[in-house]
C-alpha cells in the first residue's frame, strides 16, 4: 500500500509538472501570479529628479561593462572605451561598431562583443586596435563570453549550439536547448569559469558543462529574467523583471538557485559589488539603483539612491565606484561613495 501511494503521488507531480511546462501561465497551484510570462522589457522611466553622484552627458547607452578602472560604453554604432576620468573630460577612445555587433560583456582581460561572423576583443589599456575573431557558425552570432582560460563562447538568440573558440580555433559546439539572449563568464575561484545564458523568451537561465563539452542545468528566473550578471566567487545576480524580484544564484558547477528577494520597482539592470559584497538592481520605472546584502536568507536592502532616467546597464568599477548608463541619453552617473542606509552584513 505504501509503495502505491509513492507511485501515485509521484505522478501527480509528474503531471502537474507536465502542466506546468506546457502552459507556464497556469502558475505555482494554478496561480497566475506565479506564472512565466517571458519575453520581459524594461519598464518606461520617467524623467530623472536628483541622480547622486556626477551625471557626465552621454549618448543613448545600450550596454555597458567593466574591467579594472576601464569603463566601456556601447552606443547604437560606437564603443566608448576610457576611465572615470576620461569621460567625465570628453577623452574617452571611440571604437567603431557595426550594426551587426550585438552583447557587450567583459573578461579578465578583454571587452568582447559578438559581430555576426567575427568577435572584436578589445584590450582595455589599447582599445583602438581591437583583436578579431573570424567565426563559422550557423547563425550569425550575438553574443559572445571569454573564459579566464581563454576559451572563447558565441551563440545567438536564434542558435541552438554555442560555438567555442581557442587561439583562433574552433574547437567544438555544444548544444543547448534555445537561444541566448545574454551569454557571460563567471568566475569560478575553485575550477573551471562557469559560463552562463538567458534567454528571456521563456525566462530561462543555464550553465554550461563546457569541459564536457555538453549544456548543463537549466532553471526558470521568476516570471521574465531582464538581465543578469557574474561576479567573484562565481555569483550571478538576475533581475526578474515580470515578478519584480532579484534572484541570486551560483554557477560553481551547476546553475543554482539561493535566494529571491523583492524590488521597490520594476528591475532591469543588475551587478555585483565584489569589493562590498553586494547585489546592485536598477528599477527603471522609479529612477532608482538599490543595493542588497546576500548574507542572510533573502536579499536585505542596504541602500538605495537616485539614478538618471532609464538607468538600464550598472558596471562597478575595479575602484568601487558605480556606473549607470542611461538607454535615452540622460547621461552616465559615476556614484564615487555610494551612502548605504544599513551596513552590510
Amino acid at each position: 500500500m505504501k509503495t502505491r501511494r509513492v507511485l501515485l503521488s509521484f505522478a501527480l507531480l509528474s503531471s502537474a509538472c507536465a502542466l506546468a511546462a506546457c502552459n507556464p501561465t497556469v502558475g505555482v497551484g494554478g496561480d497566475p501570479d506565479s506564472a512565466v510570462y517571458g519575453k520581459a522589457e524594461p519598464a518606461s522611466s520617467p524623467a530623472s529628479e536628483k541622480p547622486v553622484g556626477t551625471v557626465v552627458p552621454f549618448d543613448a547607452a545600450t550596454d555597458l561593462a567593466a574591467v579594472g578602472d576601464i569603463l566601456a560604453v556601447r552606443t547604437e554604432d560606437s564603443l566608448a572605451v576610457g576611465s572615470a576620468a576620461d569621460f567625465e573630460g570628453k577623452k574617452s577612445t571611440q571604437v567603431t561598431v557595426g550594426e551587426k555587433c550585438g552583447d557587450l560583456t567583459a573578461s579578465e582581460k578583454h571587452f568582447l562583443l559578438a559581430c555576426g561572423d567575427r568577435v572584436m576583443l578589445i584590450d582595455p589599456l589599447k582599445p583602438d586596435s581591437p583583436q578579431e575573431l573570424a567565426v563559422e557558425e550557423e547563425q550569425p552570432v550575438t553574443v559572445a563570453a571569454e573564459a579566464s582560460s581563454g576559451e572563447v563562447f558565441v551563440g545567438s538568440k536564434d542558435s541552438t549550439t554555442i560555438g567555442v573558440y581557442l587561439d583562433g580555433e574552433r574547437t567544438t559546439g555544444i548544444t543547448v536547448e534555445a537561444g541566448s539572449d545574454q551569454l557571460i563568464s563567471v568566475p569560478n575561484p575553485d575550477g573551471a569559469d562557469g559560463i552562463v545564458r538567458v534567454l528571456r523568451e521563456d525566462s530561462t537561465i543555464q550553465s554550461l558543462d563546457w569541459e564536457k563539452e555538453r549544456a548543463g542545468g537549466r532553471l526558470r528566473v521568476g516570471q521574465g529574467v531582464g538581465q543578469i550578471a557574474g561576479g567573484e566567487g562565481a555569483v550571478v545576480v538576475a533581475s526578474d523583471t515580470v515578478g519584480k524580484r532579484i534572484a541570486i544564484y551560483t554557477a560553481s558547477d551547476v546553475i543554482r538557485l539561493h535566494q529571491y528577494g523583492n524590488t521597490d520597482g520594476t528591475p532591469w539592470g543588475v551587478a555585483w559589488d565584489a569589493g562590498r559584497k553586494l547585489a546592485w538592481a536598477t528599477t527603471t520605472d522609479n529612477n532608482l539603483l538599490h543595493a542588497y546584502t546576500i548574507a542572510a536568507g533573502v536579499p536585505e536592502n542596504v541602500g538605495t539612491m537616485d539614478t538618471v532616467a532609464d538607468a538600464r546597464n550598472i558596471a562597478v568599477l575595479g575602484d568601487g565606484t558605480l556606473v549607470t548608463a542611461s538607454a535615452s541619453g540622460d547621461g552616465l552617473q559615476f556614484i564615487s561613495d555610494p551612502q548605504l542606509e544599513k551596513s552590510p552584513r
